[in-house]
């Protein structure tokens, strides 16, 4: 024991015996092999090479800690679409918020996607990377050209499709103005191969070229290479530019105790993504707020609280939670998820939208099943159908039970958008006047309708509604309902 430390004192006199580094001159001190001690060269000096000789001193050593001063590091833009690239095994570490990474905010505009700060490369991943306790700026609306990302990890290349990122971990970060402040994925469709930012309109005709498209990330290959244990956690996250989060293709991910503010989109699973939790996070974005996107199950949405900044547009929809599809001409299912224990508030709009379901126009179709919804606060109305593309739409298999809900629960008849199994039981529902039931096969029963009742539509067909409380009687208007053991409250005269 007595060797052990007079050890780790020497290597501690030798790390301060080489004496302190100049900031301007830039430099890295290694320190007893596993750390690489990185001062802040300033606002005045760009970083990048520094940056990049510290990771690969730490990477060619086996891993270990890249340990930023607090200060100022300024990034420029390179040719190629990256600046530092982080490689397997090393931690990325700054001294807080005092630790500001940004790129040059007078970088010329270029529409190529770009990232100042890479985990890996187009066609070298990394693993088992940490990003801490540092400040990033990406400036990108002050850039104002393509997209500048946060920490993400691309792999855009064909010859690297089958390989993935594991084991990344960003936390305890502030990340400012970049497209993306963390991320995963992969080109779905050669389309996505693209590096630059596709409008809509190239997006969908590049959708309707059937020898562009590709749906290899529903192959067995692709989904056993998926991206694995992405954590992005205990992270302040403000105005990005698309969603805060992103995880593609990827198998077991926490996405925790995030602060995410003013940014276009909240987190978001996509492309076949599984085994993810989306949980305790606070979200306010200014289009949609969580989004689980095309393929992806196995999904757990716990604890977060999800609303609209209050500066947007009235007439805007903002649904706080969406489940939806990418302009890709494919069959979907998006399956298996619990959504428990959250907040989902829009008092900001007209459509009051907390709940969406939407197939994109170049989808072929897609199936929104096996989904919970329990012990939520839903402070605005729920849309259980399909507004867009309804035909191309189904949901079954639902439950949606014991939840609080202030707005509606909106739905389509069958001849519109296909819903079966559908389960509506024991909720608060709070809406002054009648609930409007449209669909067909759905059990409404043991809810509490405080303010008003349930009206059952013209058309509605063989649906089951039992054993609610309401304040007036629930009326049917349909073919082959069951109505049995609704009662309705005697109201109490208060003196």
């Amino acid at each position: 024991m007595k060797q052990v430390l007079i050890f780790i004192a020497f290597s501690i006199i030798q790390a301060h015996a080489a004496g302190p580094v100049d900031p301007g001159k830039a430099t890295a001190q290694a320190t007893g092999g596993f750390e690489v001690r990185v001062p802040a060269p300033g606002p005045e000096v760009i970083a990048d090479e520094v940056l990049q000789q510290a990771i690969d001193q730490a990477a060619s050593a086996g891993g270990g800690v890249v340990l930023l001063g607090a200060g100022d590091f300024k990034l420029s833009r390179h040719s190629d679409d990256e600046t530092v690239v982080i490689k397997s095994g090393v931690t990325l570490r700054g001294q807080g918020y005092a630790t500001h990474l940004y790129l040059d905010p007078k970088t010329p505009p270029n529409d190529l996607r770009y990232f100042p700060v890479r985990i890996g490369t187009a066609v070298v991943p990394a693993h088992n990377v940490v990003i801490e306790h540092l400040r990033y700026t990406g400036h990108d609306t002050a850039i104002g050209g393509g997209s500048i990302m946060g920490f993400n990890a691309r792999l855009d290349e064909k010859e690297s499709l089958l390989l993935s990122c594991d084991n990344i971990t960003v936390h305890h970060c502030w990340i400012y103005d970049a497209k993306q402040a963390v991320g995963c994925t992969k080109p779905a469709t050669a389309m996505y191969l693209a590096k630059h930012v596709i409008p809509a309109e190239e997006a969908k005709a590049a959708a309707a070229d059937q020898e562009k498209t590709r749906t290899g990330y529903f192959d067995a290959d692709r989904m056993a290479t998926q991206f694995k244990n992405w954590q992005v956690h205990h992270n302040y996250i403000e105005t990005c530019g698309n969603k805060a989060v992103e995880l593609a293709e990827c198998n077991g991910g926490l996405i925790a105790d995030n602060h995410i503010v003013n940014v276009v989109d909240g987190p978001q699973v996509i492309f076949g993504s599984r085994n993810v939790q989306i949980r305790d996070n606070i979200v306010h974005f200014t289009r949609t707020g969580i989004n689980i996107t095309e393929g992806s199950h196995h999904i757990r949405i716990s604890g977060n609280l999800v609303e609209p900044m209050p500066e947007v547009s009235k007439k805007a929809v903002l649904p706080c939670l969406i489940f939806r599809t990418e302009p890709l001409p494919l069959h979907s299912t998006i399956s298996d998820v619990v959504v428990t224990g959250n907040i989902f508030r829009n008092q900001h709009t007209h459509g009051r939208c907390t709940v969406r379901f939407v197939t994109r126009p170049e989808a072929l179709s897609c199936v929104y099943e096996s989904i919970a919804f329990s012990g939520n606060v839903f402070d605005g109305d729920v849309q259980f159908y399909d507004v867009r593309t309804s035909g191309k739409t189904s949901i079954r298999d639902i439950v949606f039970a014991d939840n609080i809900c202030e707005g509606a629960l909106l739905s389509e008849p069958m001849e519109t958008m296909a819903s079966s199994h559908i389960v509506v039981r024991g909720n608060m529902l709070r809406q002054a006047g009648n609930m409007m039931l449209k669909a067909s096969n759905w059990i409404w029963n043991s809810n509490t309708h405080v303010n008003g009742t349930l009206e059952v539509a013209p058309g509605a067909k063989a649906n089951i509604i039992r054993e609610n409380v309401t304040a007036a009687p629930v009326t049917d208007k349909g073919t082959d309902n069951v109505l049995t053991g609704n009662v309705v409250m005697k109201k109490i005269q208060v003196p």
